[in-house]
Parts: C-alpha cells; sequence; structure tokens
C-alpha cells in the first residue's frame, strides 16, 4: 500500500485554517456552556425552587440521554419548520452550547456539593449574603475541585466540533472531507487530521494544566 503524504502536506495551509477554526468554535462553545452551566448548577445545588429544580433536572437528563447529532439536526433542520432560520455556525453554537450545558451543570453541581457544608455557616456568621457567600466562598472551591473534570469537557467539545461538518461548517473534519472528495487520498488526509486533533488536544490539555496549576493550586497538609 502507497500512502502518498503529498497531499495533506501540500494543502496544509487550508488545513491549518480549518484546526484554527475548530479551536476558536471550541473556546466559543466553552465559555458559552460555562455561563449557563455554572447557572444551572447552582440551580441544581442549592435552589429552593422546586419548579426550578424540576425544569432543570428534565433538561440535563433529556439533553444527556440523547445524540448530541440529533440535537444538532434539531436545531439546524428542525427550528426552520418554527419559521427560524439559524446559519450552520449559528446553530452548530447552539447546539454544542446546549448539550455541553447540560455536562458543565452536572460537574458543577458536584463540585458545589463538594465544598464543606461549613463553608456556608462560616460566611453566614460574618455577614455575607447567600450570593456573596456563592460567588466569593463557594464557587472558587468548587472550581478548583472539578477543573480537571471541565478541562477534560473542553478536549471533548474539541472534538465534539467535528459532529458540526454534518451541517456544513467549515471545521477541520469539514475541511478534510471536501478535500477528500477531491483527491480520494482517505487514509492519508485522516490519518493527517488525527494528528492535527491530537496535538490540538495536547497543546489545550498543557495550557489548561498549567492554568490549573496558576490559579488552582494543590493544597497540601
Amino acid at each position: 500500500m502507497f500512502l502518498d503524504w503529498s497531499i495533506p502536506l501540500k494543502n496544509f495551509g487550508l488545513l491549518a485554517t480549518g484546526a484554527g477554526f475548530t479551536l476558536v468554535l471550541t473556546i466559543i462553545c466553552f465559555l458559552l456552556s460555562m455561563a449557563t452551566g455554572v447557572l444551572f448548577g447552582i440551580g441544581r445545588s442549592v435552589s429552593n425552587n422546586k419548579p426550578l429544580y424540576f425544569l432543570l433536572t428534565a433538561y440535563i437528563e433529556a439533553i444527556r440521554n440523547t445524540p448530541v447529532l440529533v440535537q444538532i439536526f434539531l436545531i439546524y433542520r428542525g427550528l426552520p419548520q418554527l419559521g427560524i432560520y439559524l446559519s450552520p455556525i449559528a446553530a452548530g453554537i447552539i447546539a454544542m452550547v446546549v448539550n455541553n450545558t447540560a455536562y458543565i451543570a452536572e460537574i458543577m453541581r458536584s463540585g458545589i456539593n463538594s465544598v464543606y457544608k461549613g463553608q456556608w455557616e462560616a460566611a453566614k456568621s460574618i455577614g455575607l449574603t447567600t450570593a456573596d457567600t456563592m460567588i466569593s466562598v463557594i464557587l472558587p472551591q468548587a472550581l478548583r475541585n472539578v477543573f480537571p473534570a471541565l478541562v477534560n469537557q473542553f478536549i471533548l467539545i474539541l472534538f465534539g466540533t467535528s459532529l458540526l461538518s454534518a451541517i456544513d461548517v467549515r471545521e477541520l473534519t469539514q475541511v478534510a472531507y471536501i478535500l477528500n472528495s477531491e483527491t480520494f487520498r482517505t487514509m492519508e488526509i485522516f490519518l493527517f487530521v488525527m494528528v492535527i486533533y491530537y496535538v490540538l488536544s495536547l497543546i489545550c490539555t498543557t495550557i489548561l494544566g498549567w492554568v490549573n496549576k496558576k490559579f488552582f493550586p494543590a493544597i497540601h497538609g
């Protein structure tokens, strides 16, 4: 079997552009998912509002137990039936955020619940409100506890963006698919793309590992 590596190498610029867009999509989806996931996680862990707790639980269970590709198609191809038309990129980002919010909400819920209950009592004793306690005392400790899980979720989002190729979002996998349709060098192109994904995940993991050590140093003793 002869592998012609000149094809992916000649088109490295095109693949690198797709990889760059993949990384941008990942960061956008992760940040938006974090914003909503933290709020939903708080709602699931400390809210006394039973209807809210039920709605959040129903949402999280529905999203976590259905395929993300189905969710992508539902948003991109289903919403037009309701008169809502979205570009592939907008639909893809919304679908990824809807999906990953559910997972991050559960991660944050576990992080909040892992903080010693006495922290709440101590904060209350010095006059902090519930909101101040959550922001200044509980969330920093919760983030420290679940940061490795959040790093893992970031990498899952990175890989999950490849599913957006199904709705013609020109991220790395879609670029590779187009290049493959023009050259028919499937083995070389997708092996090359696997290496790019690996390098991207390695870089992201390294950077996020540094962030973890910098802002959430381990507590000893």
